[in-house]
This record gives C-alpha cells, sequence and structure tokens, in this order.
C-alpha cells in the first residue's frame, strides 16, 4: 500500500523546504531503525525535562534514515538533505505525526467503538474489565495497553502503554479490517501530552484517578493533571456523540469534568453518581459490589480478591451502559473477567498465607493496595517493594512512609535501578520511615533474595505484598536487563520453602 505525501499532508499547515509532493509513500516511520525503501521519515523533537527523562531528537538520525532509503522527511527545523529528498516542515512534528498515520492508515477509529482509559493506576485493570463486558455482550475486539496489545486472538509484545501513533494507527487498522467492533485502550499522560492520540475519534474517555507519577517528564502535578485531561478535551473531535466516564471519588474528577467536551457519566460511592457502588465485601477468592444505575441494579462479583479492583470494575459498568449494554450481561461479563496480570495477582491460592503479586509503583497505589491488602484481615501485612531508578525521586521517601504505615513487616529492595546506585534509591525510601517504625524493617538489595525473605518469614494467616513490578518479565540495570519475574520468583522460593519443611529444614532463603 502507497499514499501520495500530497495527499496526507492535505489540511496541514506545512512548508515545502525542497523537493516534490508527487511522491508515493509505502511507510511512516519515526525510528530511523524502521525505516524501509521510500518511507516518510518523521523526525520527532528531542526534549530533557527537568526531572531527568530524555529523548534524542531524531533530527540527527536523518543520515541513518536516508542510507535506509527514506525518500521524505518531515522536520521541525531546517535541515540538510540531499536532492532528490523532499523536505517538508511543520510547526508541531508530534501533532503532524498522529494526523499523517491516522490518514495513512485510513481513519481507522472512524470504523470501529474507542474506548480510552487513563489515570494515574487502574487503566489496566479497567481495561481488561471492559473488554471483558463487550465480549460478553459478543463484541469483537481488540485491547491495547501495558501489559499487551491483543487484536481479536492476536497477541503482540507493548514497548509502550500506549504506542506511538504509527504503531498505534497501524494495530487500528488491523482491527478494523480483522472486524472488531471496539477497541479498549489504556491512554497514557506521555501520549496525550506528546500527542500520540491525535486523531483518534473516541467514543468514551475514562477517567480512574489522580495521583503522584511522571514527575520526571512532567514539571508538577498541575501540568500531569492538564495531560490526563486532554482526552476529555478531545472528545468531541472526531465527530462522534462521545461519553466521558469520570470516577467522581477523585479529587481531579471536578477538572476533568470541567473540560470534557462529551456527554457525561459518572460512577463512585458518593451520592448523586450515575453509578453508585453499595454493599462492597471481599474475601481471598472474590471481591462483590452492587451498582445501582440509571438502567437499574447491577450485583458484580469479580472472581478474584482485591477490593480496589471494585472502582475500576465500576468504570466497566459505566462504560457498558454508555454503550447500551443490558445490566445481566455486563454482571456476566465481570463475573468471567481474567485476573490481570500483575494486578493483586494471587500467586499461591490455597496455601495457608497468601503470596499477591502487584503493579503498585507509586504512593497512592501502593496504599490502595495496602489497604486492600488489610481488608483481608491478615494476622500480619509483609511487603516487599523498591522504587525505579532514573524516575521521580519525591515518591520514594512518600513510599517508605506508606509501606512502614501499613505493614507489620517491611522489605525495602531494587525495582528497576537502571543508572542509579540500587543503596542510594533504599536510602532515598527508608528516610521516609520514621525511626519509631524502623525495626520491623529490612533492606536487601537484591530483590530476589528480598522476596525470598518475605516468604521465609511468613506464617499461616499472613498476606505477603510483593509490590512495583507486577506483571515485568525482567529487571533493568545500568548496563543491562535481566530476566526477573516476582511471581516465578516468589513460586520458586514457596516450592523451596515446602521442600525444606518436607524435609525437616526450616527454609531461610538464599542469602
Amino acid at each position: 500500500m502507497t499514499v501520495a505525501l500530497e495527499a496526507l499532508l492535505r489540511g496541514l499547515h506545512y512548508r515545502l523546504l525542497q523537493g516534490s509532493l508527487n511522491v508515493e509513500v509505502p511507510a511512516i516511520v519515526a525510528d530511523s531503525r524502521e525505516v524501509t525503501p521510500g518511507s516518510l521519515f518523521v523526525c520527532l523533537p528531542g526534549y530533557h525535562t527537568e526531572g531527568g527523562e530524555q529523548r534524542a531528537d531524531r533530527h540527527e538520525f536523518i543520515p541513518d534514515a536516508l542510507s535506509r532509503g527514506a525518500r521524505a522527511l518531515v522536520v521541525q527545523r531546517e535541515v540538510h538533505a540531499p536532492s532528490g529528498v523532499t523536505v517538508v516542515q511543520v510547526d508541531d512534528v508530534w501533532l503532524a505525526l498522529a494526523e499523517l498515520s491516522s490518514r495513512f492508515y485510513r481513519q481507522p477509529s472512524q470504523e470501529m467503538t474507542l474506548i480510552g482509559v487513563t489515570g494515574t493506576s487502574g487503566k489496566t485493570s479497567t481495561v481488561y474489565f471492559v473488554d471483558a463486558v463487550l465480549r460478553a455482550a459478543g463484541w469483537p475486539t481488540a485491547r491495547l495497553g501495558t501489559v499487551e496489545h491483543r487484536v481479536m486472538d492476536q497477541v503482540f509484545p507493548a514497548r509502550q502503554t500506549t504506542p506511538e501513533s504509527p504503531e498505534l494507527q497501524r494495530l487500528l487498522r488491523r482491527a478494523a479490517d480483522q472486524g472488531c467492533r471496539a477497541v479498549v485502550m489504556e491512554v497514557s499522560s506521555h501520549a496525550l501530552e506528546l500527542r500520540r492520540v491525535a486523531g483518534i475519534a473516541f467514543d468514551v474517555g475514562v477517567f480512574t484517578n489522580l495521583g503522584r507519577d511522571h514527575l520526571n517528564f512532567h514539571p508538577d502535578l498541575h501540568h500531569y493533571r492538564q495531560a490526563k485531561g486532554k482526552l476529555f478535551e478531545q472528545l468531541a473531535s472526531g465527530g462522534k456523540d462521545a461519553v466521558a466516564v469520570i470516577n467522581v471519588d477523585d479529587p481531579a474528577a471536578e477538572y476533568m469534568i470541567s473540560v470534557n467536551r462529551g456527554r457525561l457519566l459518572t460512577y463512585g460511592t458518593r451520592a448523586g453518581a450515575d453509578v453508585r457502588v453499595l454493599q462492597s465485601e471481599g474475601t481471598p477468592q472474590r471481591t462483590s459490589f452492587v451498582a445501582l444505575t440509571p438502567a437499574g441494579r447491577c450485583e458484580v462479583a469479580l472472581p478474584f480478591p482485591g477490593p480496589f479492583q471494585i472502582a475500576n470494575a465500576a468504570a466497566a459498568v459505566a462504560v457498558g451502559l454508555a454503550l447500551q449494554i443490558p445490566l445481566e450481561t455486563i454482571g456476566e461479563g465481570l463475573a468471567h473477567a481474567p485476573t490481570v496480570p500483575g494486578r493483586f495477582e494471587v500467586v499461591n491460592p490455597g496455601d495457608d498465607f497468601l503470596v499477591v503479586v502487584d503493579y503498585a509503583h507509586k504512593p497512592d497505589a501502593l496504599e490502595r493496595l495496602l489497604v486492600a491488602a488489610r481488608a483481608l484481615a491478615p494476622q500480619r501485612l509483609l511487603t516487599v517493594f523498591g522504587c525505579g531508578g532514573n524516575r521521580d525521586r519525591g515518591k520514594r521517601p512518600l513510599m517508605g512512609e506508606v509501606a512502614a504505615r501499613l505493614s507489620d513487616v517491611v522489605f525495602v529492595t531494587s525495582d528497576n535501578p537502571r543508572g542509579e546506585n540500587p543503596q542510594a534509591i533504599i536510602q532515598e525510601i527508608v528516610a521516609g520511615i520514621p525511626l519509631q517504625r524502623r525495626a520491623k524493617l529490612h533492606v536487601e538489595a537484591d530483590r530476589w533474595k528480598a522476596i525470598e525473605q518475605a516468604i521465609a518469614e511468613a506464617r499461616a494467616g499472613d498476606v505477603v505484598v510483593i509490590a512495583g513490578k507486577g506483571h515485568e518479565t525482567y529487571q533493568l540495570f545500568a548496563d543491562r536487563m535481566v530476566p526477573f519475574d516476582d511471581r516465578e520468583v516468589a513460586r520458586a522460593a514457596l516450592q523451596a520453602r515446602k521442600t525444606l519443611s518436607l524435609q525437616g529444614g526450616t527454609f531461610a532463603g538464599r542469602g
């Protein structure tokens, strides 16, 4: 498939610096390594934030793109290119990339129902729950997000929560061509700020909550909130009768409602919420609640523990209502919802103590996780966690304080240290733990050993929470990425404990 460059640019404000617009483009790419002969290479500008996040300026990779056969360039500043190469300048390359990608793939979002979910926490679970509701209604779907991208029954690895515009639009075109009726996707604050989802016509936008995150990218919480709000500012731009589904229990709800350009459907526990949660309860096996809705009473029973999932499931109820799916079908879909990888995932069902793995890596997410674990009434709560390197340093002492306040025993360890010294990260976490609470603190930089130590210490009736990495299957260091899955490490430690118990020994871990 090729598309004329002139047709792709029609309606955009641009300046032709050299060459001809009478060029057939077989691909749009923003990574020079993905260039194939004839490609249009879009040169995204680099950035360096105050929080330390960096991105290379793609203009510097023009020679590499040309060596691989790029035939045309879209740039934000004037560059040197050989004669015969078309060069087009635009004011906003991020926006241009999104609009060019949408046009190249024939605006696939116009052919399907698009549900976008944004928020600090709960995006992945909400996407899984909405997808379960849609599938129960018989809708062929695609699901895009942090864990993986799935189109019908084909699964693709997820390099980013929300892919760059060319990959995103390619996935949407694949979904449309394969007969998907709906796509439900996570929409990150990066994607909104960098315009990756511009040109997508959303039918429903969902807001879960707002907490502290990504302050290595956004200047402050105010700008972070604004970035999230862009999803709701965009709702009416696609020409659809779009609906905003907003969690009114969150303090940022008022802002999201104020910028919303679609219709409004709220959910939460507050009186006046359109979908109001009542009578919730949880056990180590299930989580249930009743939702009062404009269409009547909806009884929901999720087949796994995790009281904090109630809000995410309520969001799915509201999305189902917005799409006119019967309440009975919504309840059926949620009753058969899959366990979300790395989200309050119990790795040892049936044992006399629980081991739970969760992706919580922000202060508010960790607090919700530990409160949910406390709701299971454990004898003791043992928590293993760390903080990522080259990310928001300000959250480290906050997470230390949360863990110490809500846990009986805390194991502070490494997460993904990246380019930072793991011990330095740990010291910043520990600084947030009051001195009077440090008696129950263990420090072990080796994450494998920390998990083993926590499982070795667990007794009947305890809950062990391993937080921070969730579904991830790797650990990032300055010079390498190594295989590491909290769930598999925990299972290995549990098996070693059982083996030693049968032999009459005491398991104390590798350390």
